[in-house]
């Protein structure tokens, strides 16, 4: 098992992470990079409570992403549906109303790039990604991720 970049994402980072989402608009949700699914659970929760017919048991329509095998096994032990395994490659037609990710940071601006491809035609992305990759856009990959969120004139954060 090579875990050297899974960082699990706290409560407290998951909920500022989602702060703010009118999840009663929010029905099909992508986690990539998913790891154990702190993430996908919170969501899955909010999206419940959004609804009228909450169970807690339900899953919603929330695909996951994963490329560490045994962290893959821990989302389907939770019910969630993995619908790849390298999200850098993963090539959809589906439409997200949400992404919601806390990539490795060693590929962050990649991933973050993905993301907004995927959403260039509606929805919200959520990411969190090392700070660095803003301050400091050394690469081509960054200089065009920043181009990118200063198209679609991004709230950006630093905490």
């Amino acid at each position: 098992m090579n875990l050297t970049e899974f960082y699990p994402t706290p409560p407290h980072i998951v909920e500022k992470l989602i702060d703010g989402i009118d999840f009663k608009e929010i029905s099909t949700v992508l986690e990539p990079s998913a790891g154990d699914g702190a993430i996908a659970e919170r969501v899955n929760e909010k999206i419940g409570r959004s609804h009228y017919n909450y169970d807690d048991d339900e899953r919603y329509d929330i695909d996951c992403i994963e490329i560490e095998p045994s962290l893959r096994a821990i989302l389907k032990e939770k019910g969630f549906r993995i619908v790849d395994s390298d999200f850098l490659r993963t090539d959809t037609v589906k439409h997200y109303d949400l992404i919601v990710m806390n990539p490795p940071f060693s590929d962050g601006d990649k991933h973050l790039l993905k993301a907004l491809e995927m959403q260039k035609n509606g929805g919200k992305v959520r990411a969190i990604i090392n700070a660095q990759t803003l301050k400091n856009p050394y690469s081509v990959t960054r200089k065009a991720l920043i181009k990118k969120l200063e198209e679609y004139e991004a709230e950006i954060e630093y905490v």
